[in-house]
């Protein structure tokens, strides 16, 4: 047998990284959580940042590698140790992650650990205002809507965290239970921010009860390429 990149070895599900994504189209809805409620959507031993940030992201993702699907995550600002540097630094954890194809989310989950569900997901213009919504189980389990009024400056917040986690086949503990860090490169254009609202509600087999918002930011949006390098192991899960 001629071996694969992946499974299923005579026809592999998607080919290794790095993945390109060119005119991406990407919306950003940034919000406080309170202070005592962020640490609960982050794993040890990721630790919260100095200003609780987190935020939802909705995109278009025109992959050259595994086709063009839609995305969204949960996406919580942290710190983690460097393992290579020794220094404290700054990356963005995706808590959750939703996409629309199968191709996207076996990628996304063996490769780098994205946790990654399969959802209806849309992102839509109404003249100047964009609406992005996720719908699991006939339930809107989150949305955002921003009227962008202003110009929008690309704030670069770090490398993609993740939690890789492959339970063992015996039933009893991990194969894999290691956080891997993703540095993305991006190059923007057309951005553009204003206020927004967001909404979340948990579905049947989505629990959002420790997602809080203390208070709303700002929405942003891009159009923009994206490259997608190979992870490194940054750390072990404390599970």
């Amino acid at each position: 047998m001629t071996k694969g990149e992946s499974t299923p070895l005579l026809s592999p599900t998607y080919p290794r990284p790095p993945y390109h994504y060119i005119g991406a189209r990407l919306f950003l809805a940034m919000f406080n959580p309170p202070e005592d409620a962020i640490q609960d959507l982050l794993p040890a031993p990721l630790r919260p940042s100095q200003m609780p940030l987190a935020a939802l992201m909705f995109g278009e993702m025109p992959c050259k590698e595994t086709g063009t699907f839609m995305e969204s995550g949960l996406l919580v600002q942290c710190v983690f140790d460097n393992p290579e540097t020794k220094e404290e630094e700054v990356g963005v954890f995706f808590s959750m992650n939703y996409v629309n194809t199968d191709v996207a989310q076996a990628a996304g989950r063996e490769i780098w650990g994205y946790p990654r569900k399969l959802a209806d997901i849309s992102l839509a213009w109404r003249k100047d205002t964009i609406t992005g919504k996720v719908v699991r189980d006939k339930t809107t389990i989150w949305k955002a809507s921003c009227k962008m009024v202003d110009e929008g400056a690309w704030i670069d917040s770090g490398p993609n965290i993740n939690a890789k986690v492959i339970p063992s086949p015996s039933g009893d503990g991990y194969d894999v239970a290691v956080l891997t860090a993703a540095y993305l490169e991006y190059a923007t254009k057309n951005g553009r921010s204003g206020e927004v609202e967001i909404e979340f509600q948990s579905g049947p087999r989505d629990d959002l009860s420790k997602v809080k918002i203390d208070t709303s930011m700002i929405g942003q949006y891009f159009d923009c390429d994206i490259f997608l390098p190979p992870a490194k192991i940054i750390g072990n899960l404390k599970l």
